[in-house]
């Protein structure tokens, strides 16, 4: 299993609320279809993951270092972390483990170098950093909500997984850095690819690496599994994967040259494959500063059977996955949120119904595509986060009042919330 099933996880990140479902159900998929060892087979191996472990047999709490195969403690990890001056922590977003993980390391680094560690975020877009600069240095509740609505115009999943990381980058007033491409510079390649793009857009671009065949083999394994005609979307696919790595890497590699940055150290906290096997960010920062670096990922072997899927050939990669693979349990959050099932657009009356899942709440209430929402209970709607905030309240089992305008006409209705499946309202 080890090699498809860890790099299915790693994968899962970069396909967004749909298909990162698929990517992150079929790593472990893939891992168990590839997996040759008997039960007689010694635990050892020699495949590139590690010359002395079977990774899958890491247990949760054991962290391994891998290319010796030793187990270490978890302050002998941090201080082996400690060395670098780059920490690339990878995730599976939607494990609280994982980010516990990242806490404890963050939480070393900041207690052996206080006031020069600094994180850096896939989470956050560029054109967040003001808002994360403001809300590191002020108290106020205002700051924290327009924090909070840009962390979901930014990223889909729970901020509830990563609270504990935001509440102590908050306290210790730890530099955060936006990683992300802008919306407006990912909306031009997804719609147009690097073809498409205006003389002044291609100037905006990062320098891209485009000559690395054991990412490219990787991304096309993964991306092949999605089945039928995924070959004929996979060069737009590669190069908005491209876009948004090198973005990444750009952005880690100015902010540590600049003169804020240059005695700093940085965590890195992505999505598992932008880090595992170091040919996303790793290998694209050190081509631009080449300072040392190190790689520790989380890996659970209880991930549950229904996150498993894709049909994928695993790639053979001559690659090490990272230099620290440290074992956990796969946790979900147990509270889910609520979803009304809609996807939103801004509208100058209010916020305008563009889709409506089957079966959700906001279907069976009978809303429909194209009417406006005016007010959820007794709050006045104004943007697509006003209901997005109104939301995290609320809890499977609630019903809300809904007031809708309808051809000009006002509805009111009634939805009753169930839990979130999706990343959308």
């Amino acid at each position: 299993m080890n090699r498809i099933g860890i790099f299915l996880i790693l994968l899962l990140p970069f396909f967004g609320s749909a298909c990162a479902k698929h990517a992150h159900k079929s790593m472990h998929t893939m891992a168990e279809k590839t997996e040759t060892k008997s039960e007689s087979t010694p635990s050892t191996s020699a495949s590139p993951e590690s010359p002395y472990q079977d990774i899958t047999k890491i247990k949760p709490g054991q962290i391994v270092h891998l290319r010796t195969g030793q187990t270490l403690s978890e302050s002998q990890a941090i201080e082996t972390l400690a060395t670098s001056r780059i920490i690339y922590a990878g995730e599976v977003h939607d494990s609280l483990e994982d980010h516990k993980v990242q806490l404890k390391i963050l939480k070393g680094l900041v207690a052996r170098f206080p006031g020069q560690v600094v994180v850096g975020m896939e989470m956050f877009r560029r054109s967040s950093q003001a808002v994360l600069d403001q809300w590191i240095k002020g108290d106020e509740d205002e700051d924290e909500k327009v924090f909070l609505k840009r962390w979901y115009e930014d990223w889909s999943h729970n901020d509830a997984y990563y609270r504990a990381l935001l509440d102590y980058i908050k306290a210790e007033k730890i530099p955060l850095v936006a990683l992300r491409p802008t919306s407006e510079m990912a909306f031009k390649m997804r719609a147009s690819g690097m073809t498409g793009l205006s003389e002044n857009d291609l100037r905006k671009l990062p320098e891209i690496d485009d000559n690395d065949p054991h990412h490219r083999t990787a991304v096309n394994a993964i991306f092949q599994g999605h089945g039928p005609g995924a070959s004929e979307q996979f060069e737009s696919f590669y190069q908005m994967m491209l876009f948004w790595e090198e973005t990444m890497s750009e952005t880690i590699a100015d902010y540590l040259s600049s003169p804020e940055g240059k005695d700093k150290k940085m965590m890195v906290m992505a999505g598992g494959f932008h880090v595992g096997y170091g040919f996303g960010l790793p290998r694209r920062t050190f081509r631009r500063l080449p300072v040392p670096y190190q790689i520790v990922i989380p890996y659970a072997q209880n991930f549950p059977d229904e996150m498993k899927m894709l049909d994928v050939k695993a790639p053979n990669l001559p690659l090490q996955l990272a230099d620290l693979v440290w074992g956990v349990s796969y946790q979900a959050l147990k509270e889910k949120k609520v979803r009304l099932g809609i996807m939103m657009d801004q509208f100058q009356a209010g916020v305008q119904v563009s889709d409506v899942f089957p079966d959700s709440p906001a279907a069976k209430a009978g809303i429909k595509k194209g009417d406006i929402i005016s007010r959820m209970d007794d709050l006045p709607i104004h943007e697509r986060f006003d209901i997005i905030y109104y939301l995290q309240n609320k809890k499977p089992g609630d019903r809300i009042k809904i007031k809708l305008i309808r051809n000009g006409k006002s509805i009111e209705t009634e939805a009753l919330m169930t839990a979130s499946g999706s990343g959308h309202p």
